[in-house]
């Protein structure tokens, strides 16, 4: 097998700032026609703002295969466009900040009323208590397009889709293999938690069982039938989120007992130590 390529080259020859403008002016030209991205060499240069020929020239050949070169004049790679929406996402940006603002609900941990604050290049949601604050996995660039009235409803859907894609064993950072277990701790008072590694990129993933089972088609099932999308409900205010909440049907095999109610109606979810959910029960 091949060695794996450097995926830092990509970004290192999209660091100039010449050349960020070129991308973003060709990403622009596929927004506004997918179907004929293409821009003539003088369209291009004029898109990028860079007068001179020469300094131009040097760029654009610097880009290598982030930009496709053909008879109709030049597009955007698929890689090019990677390179565009990650630097657009705000990740790489350490010093941007946003918030504090309000969310519905309580702490996880407490009764006190909670904030959510991006600071460090990390989501927070906090009550105030340092150690009840729960990281959240959510790009600068949502918390900035995004109406703020609608912010708890966005991250609640990105957080869902983070549990749904590690139960399925895909890591939501680069799309690689998740394996991994039940385990007792976490964040916070102790409590069990699904923690799974990225074999690809090394990311550890620890998740509240409750989180994890979000995107479970039972548990998405349920709540539709009363009503309920479950995915855009801050998952801090579901009782089934609250890390602690579970209960332990038999500890050798390890089995965790997950429920949630609606309505006067209860479903109940069994997991086993690997995370798999055994059984499902719906009563009342």
């Amino acid at each position: 097998m091949s060695g794996r390529p450097d995926p830092t080259e990509a970004f290192e020859r999209a660091t100039n700032s010449t050349r960020l403008s070129v991308l973003r002016a060709l990403a622009s030209a596929h927004g506004d026609d997918p179907a004929d991205p293409w821009l003539e060499y003088s369209e291009l240069r004029e898109a990028a703002g860079v007068r001179d020929n020469g300094n131009f020239n040097y760029h654009l050949d610097r880009l290598d295969d982030l930009v496709v070169d053909g008879p109709e004049g030049y597009r955007i790679s698929r890689v090019g466009m990677e390179v565009v929406s990650a630097v657009a996402s705000g990740d790489f940006d350490p010093g941007w900040t946003w918030g504090p603002v309000d969310v519905p609900g309580t702490c996880l941990f407490c009764d006190d009323a909670v904030r959510l604050r991006y600071e460090d290049g990390v989501l927070r949601l906090e009550c105030g208590t340092d150690e009840h604050a729960v990281g959240l996995s959510v790009p600068p660039g949502l918390l900035e397009s995004h109406p703020e009235a609608a912010i708890a409803e966005r991250v609640t859907f990105l957080e869902s889709r983070w549990g749904e894609l590690t139960r399925r064993g895909i890591c939501s950072e680069c799309g690689g293999r998740v394996e991994g277990r039940i385990e007792y701790g976490g964040v916070g008072p102790d409590h069990y938690h699904y923690r799974g590694e990225c074999d690809r990129c090394g990311f550890v993933h620890g998740i509240p069982v409750g989180l994890f089972l979000v995107g479970h088609p039972a548990v998405i099932g349920f709540h539709h039938d009363h009503g309920v999308d479950v995915r855009t409900v801050p998952f801090w205010t579901l009782d089934f989120c609250v890390p602690g909440s579970e209960t332990v049907a038999s500890e050798d095999p390890l089995r965790l007992r997950v429920e949630t109610e609606r309505a006067g109606e209860t479903l109940s979810l069994t997991l086993d130590r690997s995370g798999e959910v055994v059984s499902t029960e719906r009563s009342g």
